[in-house]
């Protein structure tokens, strides 16, 4: 019979089969996906800040007034969950005069804030003329410090980070003082790391006057860096170049300032 069946031919077997697949199980995920966007909690923040609904402080700077909400600084800065609930602030006291912050520094703050991040107006160091003024001048420097200050140090890192990309030959001294000033570790270490790179030309520039006059324990960190060493008591250095053949430095570290809480608190 299979030599007469359609199914052989020129000796030939044709056989026609279904054939079907069976998987255990479908990993769902790989299938299909919901993209969840990115988290928008700062922008209501932001609102709330914005339209000042529910505001229960007000703050007096320079005469310009900002309204805040005690519990959104409290959860965001140690400084005013202190002032505003270990050290007994009255509930009626609602103006609170802030004597050492700009109303543009104060604004930038209570952006980051609410907001998580840096203004608009957040400007790079500039390190052309003058070095020691601009850098210092700047609302990134000022943020900085207020950062330090309230005890913020999510928003020092971030301005840290915008100081960092601005270091020069002519700015390093400066920035290096500055970050030394209010606890920078990170943009500091950056900072002596350039310096210590860059010797020669960092030691013509006018803000390595600046330092040597104002910071000389700096000198000393930076000749470790340079020298490659953490434990050096005391260094000389023998200068044939800037300072003559004949100048020597002797560089001994300095005890560290005690940190102490500035008096800038005062209410109305």
């Amino acid at each position: 019979m299979l030599e007469s069946s359609d199914y052989l031919k020129d000796d030939c077997l044709k056989i026609n089969c279904t054939v079907g697949v069976v998987v255990s199980a479908t990993n769902c995920s790989q299938l299909n996906s919901i993209q969840v966007p990115e988290s928008d909690i700062g922008a209501h923040f932001g609102m709330l800040l914005d339209n000042m609904e529910g505001s229960d402080v007000i703050f007096n700077v320079a005469g310009e007034k900002f309204h805040a909400h005690k519990l959104v600084l409290s959860a965001r800065s140690p400084f005013f969950r202190s002032k505003f609930f270990d050290d007994g602030v009255e509930e009626d006291e609602q103006e609170i005069v802030i004597s050492d912050l700009e109303p543009v520094v104060f604004k930038a703050m209570l952006h980051f804030i609410y907001r998580d991040t840096l203004t608009e107006d957040v400007d790079m160091a500039t390190s052309s003329s003058s070095p020691v003024c601009s850098v210092s001048e700047t609302l990134t420097t000022k943020l900085l410090a207020a950062a330090d200050r309230y005890g913020m140090d999510r928003l020092r890192l971030m301005c840290e980070s915008h100081l960092c990309k601005d270091i020069s030959v002519n700015s390093v001294s400066s920035i290096l003082a500055l970050a030394d000033g209010h606890h920078a570790t990170e943009l500091k270490a950056v900072c002596l790391k350039f310096a210590a790179e860059n010797l020669a030309a960092v030691m013509r520039s006018d803000g390595f006057t600046y330092l040597k006059e104002n910071c000389p324990s700096l000198q000393s960190e930076l000749l470790k860096t340079v020298a490659g060493c953490e434990e050096v008591a005391a260094v000389k250095v023998e200068s044939h170049g800037v300072y003559g053949p004949n100048f020597q430095m002797v560089v001994t570290p300095m005890a560290e300032e005690s940190d102490k809480e500035p008096s800038i608190w005062t209410s109305s």
